[in-house]
């Protein structure tokens, strides 16, 4: 009977013990609880404390404390402290244990707490990613900008240093004696002028990036004073290759015009038709040259000096072919001297509109180096 008890297996949960009560037995353990006790221990070396008996391979538990020998006499403090050491190690059922485990009230409270401290920490994330995607997303519009300003600043350089080339170029042109290839090679410089131009009013002329949400287009607004001087730069530089285009247009067409042949002052049947055919080509072509001449302030005048040659040239013509067909010598000679005159003084002065022209394109030139140079100035400092 007592084999069959001891095959039983546990069933039951043993008694909760609070942890005083194992610190206490680890205590009696080690001598450690009383000084009495520890007086004992360390006195008494011949207690024995014998180990259970060795269970056979169907004993599945050990002994139980009622199954123990009890102890009695000197020997009863020894078998106190080996009774509840013994308790302390007690058998249990592991899967009674892991089924009726729950956590208790401190233990709820506890997880709970930490369970909750997981929202601060997930909130101050939050707030701190949302600080640097703001920070970010303002930050885009002020390296565009200094992008701009870089871009801005490089394309302003190159035309800066083509003024002297087409400074050069322009007294060139506005020379009235400089030769027809000196002027060819003074036009292709300023293709250096006017590619530079082109290429920083193309820069400028871009629409400004749309700043992305939450960031501001201040600096943005920061460039368009300099926008708009750089722009005014590129209009300089327009109306100098107008103007400059204007003038040896200009010079081409009256180099071109009032171009008459030989003029005699007696002239027979024959020598008298060829005379009247070239006379006529000569002030048609020159009605149209003198149509096609440059208006402006610089040109103005000497135009309309051209335009009233060109309307007299129409009723001269007649009069002299006239007075050679009556071999009317002073009447042709007269007639000859007249519109010779009128001719080489309106190509000699050529030189009064181009030097017009060279006074303003130099104003020009002088208020386009002073844009640019602020321009270059401003681009230089970058937004923070």
């Amino acid at each position: 009977m007592a084999n069959i008890e001891r095959q039983t297996r546990v069933t039951t949960r043993p008694k909760k013990r609070s942890p005083e009560e194992y610190r206490s037995s680890v205590l009696d353990m080690l001598g450690m609880s009383s000084p009495y006790e520890h007086a004992i221990t360390q006195a008494r070396h011949d207690i024995v404390i014998a180990r259970p008996a060795v269970q056979s391979r169907a004993e599945t538990h050990f002994p139980r404390i009622e199954e123990l020998p009890q102890a009695s006499g000197e020997d009863a403090a020894a078998a106190g402290l080996v009774q509840r050491l013994w308790q302390a190690t007690e058998a249990v059922d592991q899967d009674l244990i892991i089924e009726d485990w729950g956590p208790e009230a401190p233990l709820d409270r506890t997880v709970g707490r930490y369970r909750w401290a997981w929202w601060p920490v997930l909130l101050g994330l939050l707030v701190i990613g949302t600080v640097l995607v703001v920070m970010n997303l303002r930050g885009i519009p002020v390296s565009q900008a200094n992008d701009l300003r870089q871009d801005w600043a490089a394309a302003a350089l190159n035309v800066q240093g083509s003024v002297t080339e087409a400074r050069e170029a322009a007294a060139v042109i506005t020379n009235a004696r400089s030769e027809t290839a000196s002027l060819a090679e003074a036009r292709n410089n300023l293709i250096r002028f006017d590619t530079s131009s082109a290429t920083l009013e193309t820069m400028v002329s871009r629409p400004f990036p749309t700043p992305p949400p939450l960031a501001s287009g201040d600096a943005f607004d920061a460039l368009k004073p300099t926008q708009a001087d750089l722009l005014g730069a590129t209009d300089l530089v327009e109306s100098i290759d107008d103007l400059l285009s204007d003038a040896i247009t200009y010079r081409s067409l009256m180099e071109g015009s009032f171009l008459l042949p030989p003029l005699p002052i007696v002239a027979d049947e024959v020598t008298l038709s060829n005379l009247g055919e070239q006379i006529a080509a000569t002030v048609s072509s020159t009605r149209a040259a003198v149509r096609q001449l440059p208006i402006g302030p610089s040109f103005d005048e000497h135009r309309n000096r051209a335009v009233a040659l060109v309307n007299r040239m129409e009723g001269w013509q007649a009069s002299y072919l006239n007075a050679l067909r009556l071999a009317d010598i002073d009447a042709a000679t007269e007639l000859k001297t007249e519109i010779t005159d009128r001719i080489i003084g309106l190509r000699n002065s050529v030189g009064e509109p181009l030097a017009l022209v060279q006074s303003e394109v130099d104003g020009a030139f002088d208020q386009l180096e002073a844009l640019l140079s602020a321009a270059v100035a401003e681009l230089a400092v970058p937004v923070d």
